[in-house]
């Protein structure tokens, strides 16, 4: 089945957090759970299984991954509830009224849960078996959507970003006319209060925007971690990263989280701060950054000189 390099990156984006995975098409849904990070916790499926556009293959697909034998150890509910895993006990039951009702009409994408989940040895007691059969449609296997990789920037790119710390400096000046960027630190809290002033007003040909690059460039200059561009082949974004490459923060996103007033404007501060000394997501005292697209891992792709 095809599956072009657009669907693959939404499918990425959604997975990291980058695009809202209620924006994804049947065939993307599919791939996105069988792509999911299941020690991220299962908040997406409780939504993607009420709707009525989700495959059956793919409501098969969740309840596999889900690993509905792991509860045939339980006698009944009120054993399951002590268990840690209780939320997704919950999650199969519900999985399992809707598919053996008939809810999900469309039958596009097969799976056959013999093929991964289950042998000899398999302990189905607790499961219908419906859930055991596979679904119809045609086998729609995982797709690779790890096409993305770290560089540095070219000429081109450095002048971009240079213009744009030089238009983040006019744009702070706007509301601080003696501010000159001699320090990070001063810049950091400069950045705040020109997005507490710019909160709610008329931007208008304003690149706000372009405070994020200065950012980075206080990260950059502060931790010492380097300009990188995230590139894949529909695309790229600038960031910065830390020396071993395992964390980026990309541009935009700690001005666009704050401007609209998704996460207070001291999280400019604090995110910067926080970065001090870290190479990877175990190093932080806390991590309030990962989940709302902040700091991005980025310890599994390539870095191309």
């Amino acid at each position: 089945m095809e599956f072009n390099k657009k669907s693959k990156n939404r499918v990425l984006k959604a997975v990291n957090g980058e695009m809202s995975y209620k924006k994804l098409t049947a065939a993307e849904l599919h791939q996105f759970v069988q792509h999911w990070n299941y020690d991220d916790g299962i908040e997406p499926f409780d939504w993607i299984i009420k709707q009525k556009h989700c495959d059956k293959g793919t409501a098969l697909c969740l309840y596999w991954f889900l690993q509905p034998d792991y509860f045939c150890k339980f006698a009944n509910e009120d054993e399951a509830k002590e268990d840690i895993n209780y939320e997704s006990y919950k999650l199969l039951k519900k999985i399992e009224q809707r598919y053996c009702a008939g809810f999900y009409e469309d039958e596009n994408f097969s799976f056959n849960p013999k093929d991964e989940f289950l042998d000899e040895y398999s302990n189905t007691k607790c499961i219908p078996s419906e859930m055991l059969e596979k679904s119809n449609g045609a086998f729609f296997e995982r797709q690779d959507i790890e096409f993305a990789f770290l560089r540095k920037p070219n000429e081109k790119e450095l002048k971009t970003i240079d213009t744009k710390i030089k238009d983040a400096i006019k744009i702070i000046q706007i509301s601080n006319s003696g501010f000159i960027y001699d320090g990070t630190d001063s810049a950091i809290q400069a950045i705040i209060e020109s997005v507490e002033y710019w909160k709610g007003k008329e931007l208008g040909k304003i690149k706000i925007k372009n405070l994020s690059y200065l950012w980075m460039d206080c990260v950059h200059k502060q931790h010492s971690w380097d300009w990188i561009i995230w590139d894949w082949e529909t695309g790229n974004n600038i960031g910065v990263t830390n020396s071993t490459k395992e964390l980026t923060c990309l541009a935009d996103t700690i001005i666009n989280h704050t401007i609209d007033g998704f996460q207070p404007s001291t999280i400019i501060a604090s995110l910067y701060k926080d970065l001090d000394g870290v190479t990877n997501f175990y190093d932080l005292k806390k991590d309030p950054y990962s989940g709302i697209g902040l700091l991005f891992s980025s310890d599994h792709l390539k870095f191309w000189e």
